[in-house]
């Protein structure tokens, strides 16, 4: 079971081995996303994942502050995804390091 938590830095170098997930709610999202990420908002993760979630692939989660996004990475744990890494700090964080966000 890999559980990771990256910093803003070393998670942009890698984002393109995750599959990256929004896990804040649908009216944070004009605060900007991080480049490719799906929209799963917490409250719907356990419904969606299977939907949208490759269990093969790592998956990165992300919220606004990186509470969310722990609980997150607990709810994909049980729902059997064995590699699921956490931004710590959230949004707040990558932005505070300087790197960009797309508009939603």
């Amino acid at each position: 079971m890999m559980q990771v938590n990256l910093d803003p830095k070393t998670a942009y170098q890698i984002l393109d081995r995750y599959q990256v997930v929004d896990v804040r709610e649908p009216e944070e999202w004009q605060e900007g996303v991080l480049p490719g990420a799906l929209r799963l908002p917490l409250s719907k993760l356990s419904s969606l994942a299977a939907q949208y979630l490759k269990r093969d692939q790592p998956v990165l989660l992300y919220c606004r502050s990186g509470n969310r996004s722990q609980e997150a990475r607990e709810t994909l744990r049980k729902l059997g995804y064995p590699r699921v890494a956490h931004l710590e700090g959230g949004l707040k964080a990558w932005r505070e390091a300087g790197i960009p966000c797309t508009s939603p």
